[in-house]
Parts: C-alpha cells; structure tokens; sequence
C-alpha cells in the first residue's frame, strides 16, 4: 500500500512541476507581451502628442487666417462706403454695349457724347477699338 501511494504521490509531483514549467514559461510570454505593448502605447502617446500639437498650430493659423479675412472685408466695406456714387443720367448708358454698336454703325465722337453721355477721350477710345477700319 506504500508502495500505491508513493507512486501517487510522485505522480502529483511530477503533475505539479511540469504545471509549474508551464505557468514559468506562460508568465514569460506574458512578460514579453506586456512590454511589447507598453513601447506600443508610449508611442501611441508620442504621436497623440504630436498630433495635438499640430492641431494647436493650424488652429492658431486659422484664427489668424480668420482675423486677416476679417480687417480685408472691413477694408473692403469701407473702401466700398468711401467709393463715390456715380448718378447714372437717363442718356448715359449702364454699359457700352450701345456704345460700341453705334460706333459699328459709323457714330462720330460728337454723337457718341451727346446721345450716350461718353467724355470725348471714352468715344475716341472706343471709335478706335471697334470703328470701321
């Protein structure tokens, strides 16, 4: 009876070290994973960094951006408010479109100032454009 109970005995040491082999080498895979995966989040946090880092400055270039859009509208309304309104009179045309066919038609500078209210430079400058050659 000792005998069946000292091969038992044996077989349960053996049983618990070879289970504690395998929990040893078990344990150093999960070592080895566990650092694998730690360089991974601190490099997973560098770049987080770096990212926030880069959106820190295209926003800043965006507010900048914004602000200089905003002084060019303003420049622009005033430049716009400042402008001087031209009356347009009933015989001065809103384009030259009339212009230019009357001149087509062989209009003289003196027509072309009296019926579409042009200065002479403006009719000379559009008989030599669009005249009969």
């Amino acid at each position: 009876m000792n005998e069946v109970l000292l091969i038992i005995a044996i077989v349960i040491i053996v049983s618990i070290v070879i289970v504690l082999v395998w929990l040893i080498i078990e344990y150093k895979k999960l070592k080895q994973q566990i650092t694998i995966l730690s360089s991974e989040i601190e490099r997973n946090n560098k770049d987080i960094a770096g990212l926030c880092t880069a959106a820190v400055s295209v926003d800043n270039r965006l507010v900048d951006s914004h602000d200089q859009l905003t002084e060019i509208v303003n420049k622009v309304t005033d430049f716009k408010q400042h402008e001087p309104q031209t009356v347009s009179t009933p015989s001065q045309p809103q384009s030259y479109d009339d212009a230019i066919q009357r001149v087509r038609n062989g209009a003289s500078v003196d027509e072309l100032t009296k019926q579409c209210g042009l200065s002479q430079d403006e009719a000379v400058l559009l008989i030599r454009l669009h005249g009969n050659k």
